[in-house]
């Protein structure tokens, strides 16, 4: 979480106004940057001196602002401590009254603290509490009274009222130590955010020699708190718990926990409110639908009534299907509708993916579809054990062993570095710029995904994308490049996506890792040279904007050892894949060797159980899915009887015709609905037709398919990198692509990648010889 939201959640409601304005601060550090960087280019336009304002101009304008919040946050600090000075006073002098002694240990430590600790302990401030706090605990009397077991009514309400003094002043200390906290991070990191932004040395100058020198911001102020804190439990402690400390200090802190969640929750409900008022494009629209009628309280969103007509028209066509021998096969034509029922089901996303793929073996098992070697029905018992063995294997392995390798590289910085190095020798020629996000784009695709990939890049970009003129092309140009880049991305290796893997799963003999690289790594820097092109020509970014602001990195010292254990595991890993032919007579399979960063990663605490339960587990799912699916179809007969039928209609056809209608099948099919899916049905009868060609080409079908599947990326539909892009906003709300920029850019460009792919495929997969 960023910290000015976490200033803004973590603050004390009553106080909000009084806490340093960190957002004003941060939006004045990016106006200078703004300002700077089109002073830049404007010069470099009119190939004129530069005239810009001074460092020390903009410093002393910085430090004025500075001035003016550090002005704020004492005096408030100040006013708050003589406000509540005589409540605190009140409070001893009540724990006075009941005659309870205090231990000599908290005597001599408190009397051993400098005076300024029993201010401390006042510097509060005086905010509602709220009084819906439980005050039926039992009340303790005294030891060594002569009195009657059970206090009197004045003495029951003394030790009351005494309770609720204790908690109040519990929680406002906590309070105070949280606001001086707060602050004095926010000074830290506003100066080290504009000495990085304009090479200055604030931080040194005003942070240190200024900021820390204030009274409430000095090293002991925590520790005072902290005294005084240990005496509110001591106190309470004798009153209340029997001296038992540490049962005071449970009790104080419930207190302290439950006005933090109350207040938390008001002020996130606060800002969302006041954020809605303020921007109200960001304001989420009631979703529009229905009440049922004589059931007013039941509301039915149009998005759900559309999707169950869809459901009910998916089940229609599976019912009618059933029905029918289709295919002059029983078993055939029954897996026949299984297929077009769940293409239904994850075309119009009726129910969401993973649970459309684990829809697939309940109904592959139930309707006795599951035929043996000599064609004959086999037991539920036999069907099952085998249609399950047929969901994991290892291809789920690799898939789960880049998943590891990917968050081992994002959770340790190396991604991150090494993006950050890259983008800071890129330059500040707009065109350029854009060049090198989208090769990084590509080159980080083949080990963190498609998917982790934007976020990752749009958060780089940010240095760019925030000193950009409001009409500036360079944005959306850099925005959909990234995307469009990142799709591409998804053909560069076997774990750059799912549809890689079901690929390579199909394909007998395995290609191994260094064939694919040999087909995948020439068609991503083709098409994503030509994507850029296209780019350029449509958004034209150097027209208004002929320099952009130069991204700086620095490398923080030394790599880390675990940055180096991470590097070497994944770099081994990788190697063996590659070398997965020559070895395979002692791994068996590329799974196999998923398994070793897999345990080295968390065996060696690089990753950890959160990161495992980070994993994309709905693409695993999802795989699994489509792989109980190609079983089925497989072992119905329905695969074969499809091949023989689309063989026989293209025998009279070349291998590049063949291909080129599969190629636009899948890219037409992906358009609209996930990449994974389109393989998920489409490859299995790719390969089956491969199989009756004369002579037979199956893997080279297969892998120019798959590859083709991952450059469909004409609408934002068409994967999660064009749905992330297409939400992308600027500073003021407005975002950056509209659906026309991908009609008009994305869909030329996904048919330029899809054709190039179609035709480099098939001469450097023949070249390759996959299919030997």
């Amino acid at each position: 979480m960023k910290f000015a939201h976490q200033l803004i959640l973590n603050a004390v409601p009553a106080w909000i106004q009084y806490y340093v304005d960190y957002d004003r601060l941060k939006k004045i550090t990016y106006q200078i940057e703004r300002i700077k960087v089109q002073q830049k280019a404007k010069a470099a336009l009119e190939e004129q001196q530069l005239m810009t304002s001074s460092a020390e101009e903009d410093d002393a304008r910085f430090r004025h602002e500075l001035d003016m919040q550090l002005d704020k946050v004492t005096k408030f600090y100040d006013r708050i401590e003589i406000e509540t000075i005589e409540q605190a006073k009140a409070v001893r002098k009540q724990f006075d009254e009941l005659g309870y002694d205090l231990p000599e240990k908290t005597l001599r430590d408190t009397a051993s603290q400098n005076p300024e600790a029993a201010v401390a302990l006042t510097r509060m401030d005086s905010y509602r509490l709220r009084l819906a706090n439980n005050y039926n605990m039992p009340i303790l009397r005294r030891t060594g009274t002569n009195k009657s077991d059970l206090p009197d009514v004045q003495e029951f309400n003394q030790q009351l009222n005494f309770r609720f003094r204790c908690g109040e002043l519990y929680v406002r200390l906590h309070d105070l130590a949280s606001y001086i906290q707060y602050n004095k991070t926010a000074f830290d990191k506003i100066t080290k955010k504009w000495d990085k932004i304009t090479g200055s040395n604030l931080r040194q100058t005003y942070y240190e020699d200024v900021v820390e020198q204030v009274p409430m911001f000095r090293k002991d102020r925590i520790f005072q708190l902290d005294t005084a804190m240990s005496l509110i439990q001591d106190m309470y402690a004798a009153v209340f718990t029997q001296g038992d400390t540490h049962k005071a200090i449970d009790e104080l802190k419930w207190r302290v926990r439950d006005q933090i969640e109350i207040e938390r929750n008001t002020i996130w409900q606060d800002m969302v409110a006041m954020e809605r008022k303020a921007h109200d494009a960001h304001a989420v629209e009631p979703e529009p639908g229905y009440y049922v009628p004589y059931m007013h309280k039941f509301f039915v969103s149009r998005r759900n009534i559309r999707r169950a007509c869809l459901f009910l028209v998916s089940v229609a066509m599976y019912v009618i299907l059933m029905c029918i021998d289709t295919l002059g096969d029983k078993a055939g034509s029954k897996c026949l509708a299984l297929l077009i029922f769940s293409a239904m089901l994850w075309a119009f996303e009726c129910l969401p993916l993973f649970a459309t793929a684990y829809l697939i073996p309940l109904l592959a098992i139930a309707m006795d579809i599951i035929l043996d070697e000599n064609g004959n029905k086999q037991p539920a018992a036999d069907a099952a054990k085998e249609t399950f063995a047929s969901m994991f294997n290892g291809t789920i392995m690799v898939l789960l062993g880049g998943f590891a390798i990917a968050a081992a590289l994002s959770k340790h910085g190396i991604t991150k570095a090494f993006a950050g190095v890259i983008l800071s020798r890129a330059g500040t020629k707009p065109s350029i710029v854009i060049l090198v996000n989208m090769y990084l784009a590509v080159f980080l695709c083949m080990w963190i995904s498609n998917v982790a990939t934007p976020v990752l890049c749009f958060s780089l970009a940010q240095p760019i994308l925030r000193t950009l003129a409001g009409d500036s092309k360079v944005g959306p140009c850099l925005i959909m490049g990234i995307s469009l880049a990142s799709c591409i991305g998804g053909l560069a290796s076997p774990i750059s996506s799912p549809q890689n893997i079901i690929a390579i799963q199909l394909m007998q003999p395995n290609p191994g890792w260094g064939k694919w690289f040999g087909a995948a790594i020439p068609l991503a820097i083709i098409t994503t040279l030509t994507t850029w092109g296209l780019l350029l020509l449509y958004f034209r970014p150097a027209r208004t904007t002929p320099r952009i602001n130069a991204i700086t990195y620095e490398i923080s010292g030394r790599p880390s050892y675990s940055q180096i254990w991470v590097t070497i595991v994944c770099l081994a890993t990788i190697a063996l894949w590659c070398a997965e032919t020559a070895l395979d007579e002692f791994f068996g399979d590329n799974g196999t060797i998923a398994v070793i960063p897999f345990v080295l990663l968390f065996g060696t605490n690089m990753l950890s159980k959160t990161d495992l339960n980070n994993f994309l587990w709905s693409v695993v799912t999802l795989a699994q899915g489509g792989m109980a699916l190609g079983f089925a179809v497989q072992r119905s007969g329905l695969l074969d009887i499809i091949g023989h039928r689309i063989a026989d209609g293209v025998q009279d056809m070349e291998v590049l015709g063949i291909l080129f209608i599969f190629g636009i099948l899948v890219l037409v099919f992906a358009t609209f609905v996930s990449h994974t899916v389109a393989a998920l049905i489409i490859l299995p009868i790719v390969q089956q037709v491969g199989n009756h060609l004369h002579p037979s080409h199956p893997n080279l079908l297969i892998m120019a398919t798959g590859l083709t599947a991952s450059v469909a990326m004409g609408l934002p539909v068409s994967g999660f990198p064009n749905m992330n892009a297409i939400m992308q906003e600027d500073m003021t709300g407005k975002p950056y692509l509209h659906m026309k920029d991908f009609v008009l850019c994305g869909i030329p460009a996904s048919i330029v990648a899809g054709v190039i792919t179609i035709l480099l495929s098939y001469g450097i997969i023949s070249g390759l010889g996959v299919d030997t």
